[in-house]
């Protein structure tokens, strides 16, 4: 048992409570304590925890916290890879519980710094380097308790600030640059934010408030407003004329790593170690959006330089970045691109002053990246040092960039390395309309039939192109599957259609087709280089779904997208639209493509799958750490769905040289019933034409919705625009219809106005032509339909340098009828006038108002679930929709209703419409959506 010496009692306040500072304060702050425990108040040593009492005074071996300090209970405190308390400090702590753990004085154990700093120099070995900035032609360099400035030419000593509180964790000049504002302040204890004068170093002003270390801080562009960030999750926005503080902005769960002011003053944003970034009104402090898509602590965070978008990083290796909307009042700012950039965690971001459209990252990992901003496309690494970046920053002159390690490290990116750099950047291609062919002149076809053996490469049979090849597989000899071989040369850029169709109604080949160059090796069509890892979150697939693809983390993901699992590559149509719901592929209907001429495959609930974008020729591929995927010039089931077990690729030679074709069996099958026929021949784009629900029967003020649809072959993507013509005087129409460019459908609607009307005229000539087809009279006897009129259509799209116009053979049959049915009507949800147009920006949400007159009807009425806006922009639709659709309930007979149109929707104008599921499917009005 303990006895107490004869010594005078234990003073708290002078010999205990600075063994809780020393050991104790950098985890268990007031702010953000470990265990629930925080020392910011003496008195909660009494209190104990939830879990139970810390000190038993006057009894030391019942006190849990000696029990920890000494190693007997666990965790042990301080944990053992952290100094532990001496003999002598542990017995002073024994004995002041002998003594009944009086405290003499109400006081916290984590003190405020003393400003200006009292604490001992800093040891060699602390003199580190955790930040630095460029301006001026000179080189600002934080260290432990200091601020040094060197020549950015010759490196020699300039000035050296006072003595600051504790480690320099970041600076950043003023717009004027003739300001540093440094981030300082002691773990656990307080924070400091200062003001410098760039030119000797001398302190201008100090700001404390703050409970913990201040980890970033920032000057407002027109220098009357600081804003600082801390480890105790504050932001503060500081007065700088008056040091006062003017608002707290709290919300964050986390530190607060770095910030950043709009162009304009007005925002600021935030990266927390919460994942989050959040933006907020600086004039208010109002939240105006929390960004809540990372996977890791954010650590860095930048507007552009425009203003338009906020960039950020952190822990989950990956930049972001989102589209700026929320200015004035809270609202969605959509994830334009989430970008996988490094092998560990991203530090820093900063723009490039001398092309704005540029900037660099750095990360743990020891390198310096190039990016775009458009796209965050990959530019390429440009510095790699021997330890973890504390920075980057622009210089002068012949050094365009700099860069340090921590330890010290300088390396210099020359002006002419940049340019070369940002002038020869990876010219990134969005998929097979991208690539750069050279047109085949068309040649008569030459019919082969294959001659055997043609199994080995020196017995493949010449063709030339283009070519018609007949022939078959044959049944397995000695096991081994009978392949067949046929030789053909191609010019550099050449493109050329192969498509191999089994032959004959009863043939069971399943073909499998591939390209080898002239050593026999495959040839390399194209490489995807992985950007985000996913992978399939419930249910598998089969190989023809194209709906409810729900993918881990899909939030990151954007709209035209590719999409890579297990070979086979898919494009993203439509976002889930509601809690119960996934992804659409293309089309967005039907079977599933497969694009790149990959095959559609099943995938097993838990298959990996990755977001791809396809690398330029002679890319270089970013290591971030995901794989990179060659595709090959190969197919076993046509993409398009069109060919069923055929087979179709697209080849464009990479380079002047001889080709094999290798043809054979998917499942190594073959036999007299196995014959083929191939067809290698130039690519000629084209078109149908489709029309659904053309006959038309409405009441006035009431619609009726029409489908088109478009076959689109070898590879066409540009828009099909379908003109009416002919549309009597009282009715307005979706006119154009127009399927955008890469889609396959599109919708429009006939209104008829309370004014519409149908004249004889138009009656007897459509009753004339119909007797003229049906080669009859009309039945005198017969009942007097209603009056008809027919509106032509009018198919016009670009085919390579030729505009090709065709008239339809389908026609749109529209007639009246005094049915009682429901009638839509779109209003503005501000002013309640009724809309005849909108407008949206990219990435933004806005909202209207549907008004139903019932007419009778007493029931519910529906307006579809994901496809409730009707002819939206691809990329645009009804949001905020639920599990039940856009709906009117059986009580009410309006409802808002809100349109958001995705980043990657184009701008221009469109028309769209809402249909009902109530009997006759009325349509509202078509109105124009302006997309800016």
């Amino acid at each position: 048992m303990f006895e107490a010496r004869a010594e005078d009692p234990v003073s708290f306040s002078k010999q205990v409570a600075p063994i809780f500072q020393k050991y104790c304060a950098s985890c268990h702050s007031g702010t953000d304590p470990d265990g629930e425990f925080s020392l910011a108040n003496s008195q909660q040593l009494l209190q104990g925890t939830e879990d139970g009492p810390l000190l038993e005074p006057g009894k030391p071996e019942e006190s849990y916290l000696l029990q920890l300090v000494r190693g007997e209970e666990q965790p042990q405190m301080p944990p053992q890879d952290e100094p532990q308390p001496t003999r002598s400090e542990s017995e002073l702590l024994q004995r002041w519980i002998v003594e009944g753990a009086k405290i003499d004085a109400e006081a916290s154990m984590l003190p405020s710094v003393k400003i200006p700093a009292t604490w001992q120099a800093a040891s060699e070995e602390d003199q580190y380097l955790g930040s630095f900035e460029v301006a001026r032609e000179r080189i600002f360099l934080g260290r432990t308790k200091r601020v040094q400035a060197i020549s950015a030419d010759t490196e020699a000593l300039l000035w050296r600030s006072p003595e600051l509180a504790g480690k320099v964790n970041a600076i950043r000049t003023s717009q004027d640059q003739k300001t540093l504002v440094v981030s300082s302040g002691v773990s656990g204890r307080a924070g400091e934010i200062l003001l410098l004068d760039a030119d000797d170093g001398s302190i201008r002003k100090r700001f404390a408030g703050h409970q913990d270390s201040v980890y970033c801080a920032a000057l407002s562009p027109d220098g009357k407003l600081l804003a600082s960030g801390s480890y105790d999750r504050k932001i503060i926005l500081w007065d700088v004329e008056t040091g006062e503080q003017r608002l707290e902005l709290t919300g964050h769960n986390g530190a607060i790593y770095d910030l950043d002011f709009d162009p304009s003053g007005k925002l600021l944003a935030t990266a927390s170690g919460d994942q989050t970034v959040k933006i907020w009104n600086v004039e208010s402090g109002m939240r105006l959006d929390t960004l809540g898509q990372p996977e890791g602590e954010m650590l860095t965070v930048r507007f552009s330089p425009d203003g338009n978008f906020v960039l950020a990083g952190g822990t989950d290796r990956q930049i972001r970045m989102w589209q700026v909307v929320s200015r004035e009042r809270p609202a969605i700012n959509p994830m334009l691109v989430a970008r996988y950039a490094h092998e560990m965690d991203v530090l820093q971001i900063r723009f490039l002053a001398r092309d704005e459209l540029a900037f660099a990252s750095t990360s743990s990992d020891q390198t310096v990246k190039l990016w775009a901003l458009e796209d965050l496309k990959p530019l390429g690494e440009i510095a790699r040092l021997d330890d973890t970046p504390s920075g980057i920053g622009m210089g002068k002159g012949d050094s365009a960039l700099v860069a340090y390690a921590i330890k010290g490290q300088r390396l210099d990116v020359s002006m002419a390395q940049l340019s070369d750099i940002l002038r020869s950047g990876g010219n990134e291609t969005l998929g097979d309309e991208t690539r750069r062919t050279t047109s085949v002149v068309d040649r008569e076809t030459t019919n082969f039939e294959e001659a055997e053996p043609n199994n080995a490469f020196g017995e493949a049979s010449k063709v030339d192109l283009p070519a018609l090849i007949q022939g078959g597989i044959a049944e397995a000899a000695n096991e081994t599957e009978d392949v067949d071989l046929y030789r053909f040369s191609a010019k550099e850029g050449e493109h050329w259609i192969i498509e191999a169709n089994k032959a004959g109604k009863d043939a069971k080949l399943d073909s499998y087709i591939e390209v080898l160059d002239a050593f026999g090796e495959p040839v390399l069509r194209t490489r995807l280089q992985a950007l985000r890892e996913s992978y399939f979150t419930f249910r598998g697939k089969d190989s023809n779904t194209s709906d409810d693809f729900r993918l881990h983390k899909w939030e990151d993901m954007e709209l035209d997208e590719f999409l890579y699992s297990g070979g086979e590559v898919n494009r993203l149509w439509l976002y889930p639209r509601g809690p119960d719901s996934g992804f659409k592929v293309y089309p967005g209907f039907g079977s599933r493509y497969a694009f790149f001429d990959t095959t559609p495959i099943s995938h097993a609930l838990g298959d990996i799958a990755y977001v791809v974008r396809e690398l330029a020729a002679g890319e270089v591929a970013l290591p971030n750490g995901l794989p990179v995927f060659p595709i090959y010039f190969e197919n076993d089931d046509d993409g398009s769905r069109r060919a069923g077990k055929n087979s179709k690729l697209d080849f464009v030679a990479p380079k002047t040289g001889d080709y094999f074709l290798r043809v054979r069996d998917a499942r190594g099958f073959g036999g007299a019933n196995f014959a083929y026929e191939v067809k290698i021949r130039p690519p000629r784009p084209d078109f149908s034409i489709s029309v659904s629900g053309g006959k038309m029967e409405m009441p006035r003020g009431s619609g009726r919705e029409w489908k088109v649809s478009a076959k689109r072959m070898d590879g066409l993507s540009s828009p099909i625009e379908i003109s009416l013509e002919g549309l009597p005087e009282g009715f307005i129409a979706t006119n154009p219809v127009i399927i955008e460019a890469g889609q396959e459908t599109a919708l429009g609607t006939i209104y008829a106005t309370s004014d519409a009307n149908i004249d004889s005229e138009e009656k007897a000539a459509v009753e004339a032509e119909s007797n003229a087809e049906t080669e009859s009279a009309p039945d005198k006897n017969e009942e007097e339909t209603s009056t008809v009129a027919e509106v032509k259509l009018i198919a016009k799209a670009r085919i390579g340098n030729q505009e090709v116009v065709r008239e339809l053979k389908s026609k749109l049959q529209i007639s009246l009828n005094e049915i009682q049915e429901v009638q839509l009507q779109l209003l503005n949800i501000e002013t309640g006038e009724e809309l005849n147009e909108l407008s949206i920006s990219s990435g933004e949400t806005i909202s209207a108002k549907v008004v139903v007159a019932r007419n009778g009807n007493k029931s519910r009425i529906g307006f579809g679930k994901e496809d409730s806006g009707r002819n939206l922009p691809h990329g645009a639709f009804v949001d905020n929709i639920g599990l039940n659709g856009l709906l009117i309930t059986e009580q009410v007979s309006e409802r808002e209703f809100f349109i958001t149109a995705a980043p990657k929707v184009s701008g221009g104008a469109r028309q769209f419409h809402l249909r009902a599921d109530s009997k006759g499917n009325p349509t509202s009005k078509p109105i124009w959506i302006h997309v800016k």
